[in-house]
């Protein structure tokens, strides 16, 4: 016999039920036996079908079924386990094993992080009852201030550590084990001591060498190698074989260890939430993660370059969430209320992160996190994901280091950004180069590099400065090179006078689906700046432009490549349209003895006029190319 359990959108516990038959519908209608009341719910939504030592899935419903977040065929059984959770509408259904010896259902990892949670915001709430965190600002936090919140925390953990059972106790301290093995594959060389001069976190004390023989046979158990050249596979390891190596050992431990992992585990969680980023800080640690998308309180979900997890963190409270985002915002000069409800901002580390709260997000404050790379991507690396071919890869070089300017363009998180910091890699250190952005992201490498930084207008709306109004600058500011982060309105006009004046060799990104379509924005971007006639947008783009790099994102397995690279020839006399010469192109090509068709960037044959120029410069050779 399996349980199962109802949670509704919100996680919260709606109803358990035996599946001690062979056959159990579940659907909208009266009738079935279990009935979920919601229009995104059908009639008939699905069957559980018990066998003797498992429980199978078939879906029904035009809404579609979801077992751990994937989608399962219509009218195919799929085996279901455990833990796992079944998606129906907007509803849950997480299955369970009862006990033998108890009637209860084991709770599942969901339902056991919902119990931590719930402590954790009971000691939360008694921390504010006691302090007024609200009153606390970045620049108010001294030593004495956090040695008081840690001194609260600790004595909190202390009173509320009997309302844990043991199933809860044995949860915390399986996710303690866990952490202390991500630090270590994290950081082989322990992190630096934090700038406040407290005391940080309990210390193991008389427990030390037991915990360190627990860790080390866990570290074998899951073939984990501590190198820092290692991460990534390391990291690969204990997410797929620790929770059945914590499982199957049944590591036994004193009670003191214990009781310490408990109280560590709960101090860091809400010393975090104080004083830190929340649940978001241990993600922004993990370097197998690209993003990180709060979409409400209960829901945050991670990109790890295939798909999208979601991760199980939570915060207490949209308020919590609130008070987080503004010790991101308030370093920055930057403020986020309802008269401004979205805001771009960047972390110390220069992640760039994106805010939108009510009343323009409904479900409560919504965060977007682009991590940053702690190391550049190089070309090299591109090669070696199949973003772009070594040919590509050395024409794109010539054409960097010979001054021709360049856009690049793509969706959402195609990795325009880092194919600019990549080309840029390429510019001479003896350059003097000109970053403009909204949040500063670019990591150029070269000594003479000015970095400049948009600013949103203060309370009373004034003192606003924009990429273009930086644009303009920076043609006052003798630079070689000049690089726009992103141009999407009027600031189009100004790098295009750059681009036409001596500024040779300048780059910028921008948000299209194809080389054509980046042509048609620039025309409607130079419109919002100027009344100007299109034939004479049109020759300004034609003379200032001379490559356009198109990057696009795969669906499958989320890949990311280059599929155009594309010289802007000029204007068509008769027509008096573009014509625009794809140099390299994505194309399917059978490879080798298998026969087998796989997507490449392959040359068209076509040879750009400057090429003549670039060859006689010694930035290529023609046969490495074409």
């Amino acid at each position: 016999m399996f349980n199962i359990c109802i949670l509704d959108q919100q996680k919260n516990l709606l109803s358990r039920h035996a599946i001690g038959k062979e056959l159990t519908t579940v659907g909208r209608e009266m009738g079935n036996d279990v009935v979920l009341q919601s229009v995104l719910v059908s009639r008939r939504h699905l069957k559980l079908y018990l066998k003797e030592d498992s429980l199978e899935v078939e879906g029904l419903g035009v809404n579609g079924t979801f077992v751990n977040q994937k989608e399962i065929a219509r009218n195919q059984r799929t085996k279901v386990k455990m833990g796992d959770e079944i998606g129906v509408g907007e509803f849950t259904i997480f299955v369970g094993d009862p006990k033998e010896e108890k009637g209860d259902a084991v709770r599942s990892e969901e339902l056991l992080s919902l119990g931590l949670m719930d402590v954790e915001k009971r000691i939360h709430d008694n921390l504010l009852e006691r302090l007024d965190l609200r009153t606390f600002t970045v620049e108010k936090v001294d030593d004495e201030t956090v040695f008081q919140i840690e001194n609260l925390v600790e004595n909190l953990i202390e009173e509320h550590l009997g309302v844990l059972d043991v199933e809860l106790v044995e949860y915390v301290i399986r996710r303690a084990l866990k952490r202390h093995l991500l630090d270590r594959i994290l950081f082989p060389v322990p992190k630096k001591p934090e700038s406040f001069g407290s005391r940080r976190e309990p210390e193991a004390g008389p427990w030390e060498g037991e915990l360190e023989r627990i860790l080390k046979n866990i570290s074998d158990l899951c073939s984990l190698v501590l190198r820092k050249e290692l991460v990534q596979q390391n990291l690969a390891h204990l997410d797929r074989t620790f929770h059945q190596v914590a499982t199957r050992e049944r590591l036994t431990m004193s009670k003191g260890l214990q009781r310490f992992l408990v109280k560590k585990y709960l101090f860091k969680d809400l010393r975090d939430t104080v004083l830190g980023l929340g649940p978001l800080q241990e993600l922004l640690d993990m370097p197998n993660i690209n993003e990180i998308m709060v979409v409400s309180k209960d829901q945050i979900y991670v990109d790890k370059g295939e798909t999208l997890e979601k991760t199980g963190h939570r915060f207490f409270s949209n308020e919590v969430i609130h008070s987080i985002v503004e010790r991101i915002v308030n370093p920055l000069g930057r403020r986020i209320d309802k008269s401004t409800p979205l805001v771009d901002a960047r972390l110390a580390d220069g992640s760039r992160v994106n805010v939108i709260i009510p009343p323009l997000a409904l479900k409560g404050p919504c965060v977007t996190i682009r991590k940053f790379s702690k190391i550049p991507l190089t070309i090299d690396d591109l090669i070696e994901f199949g973003a772009i071919s070594m040919k590509a890869a050395n024409f794109l070089k010539g054409c960097v280091s010979g001054k021709k300017n360049i856009i690049i363009s793509g969706g959402t998180g195609s990795g325009k950004t880092t194919m600019l910091n990549v080309l840029s890699s390429f510019i001479g250190h003896r350059e003097r180069i000109v970053t403009i952005e909204d949040s500063a992201e670019l990591q150029l490498k070269q000594e003479h590099v000015v970095t400049l930084e948009t600013r949103p207008p203060n309370i009373e709306g004034k003192g606003a400065y924009t990429i273009r109004d930086l644009v303009k600058n920076s043609l006052r500011m003798r630079p070689d090179r000049i690089i726009v982060g992103e141009c999407r309105g009027a600031e189009a006009l100004d790098m295009l006078q750059a681009m036409n004046t001596g500024h040779d060799g300048s780059m910028t990104t921008i948000h299209a689906n194809s080389p054509e379509d980046v042509l048609l924005r620039i025309e409607t971007m130079v419109l919002m700046a100027a009344d100007m006639p299109v034939t004479a947008i049109r020759q300004q783009v034609a003379a200032g432009i001379h490559l356009i790099i198109q990057i696009t994102r795969f669906p499958e397995g989320n890949k990311k490549r280059c599929t155009n690279i594309c010289h802007l020839v000029g204007i068509d006399e008769h027509t008096g349209h573009f014509i625009v010469e794809p140099i390299y192109e994505f194309r399917q090509v059978r490879e080798g003895d298998t026969g087998l068709s796989v997507g490449r960037l392959e040359p068209t044959g076509y040879i750009p006029d400057f090429v003549a120029e670039l060859l006689t410069k010694g930035y290529f050779t023609l046969d490495n190319f074409f």
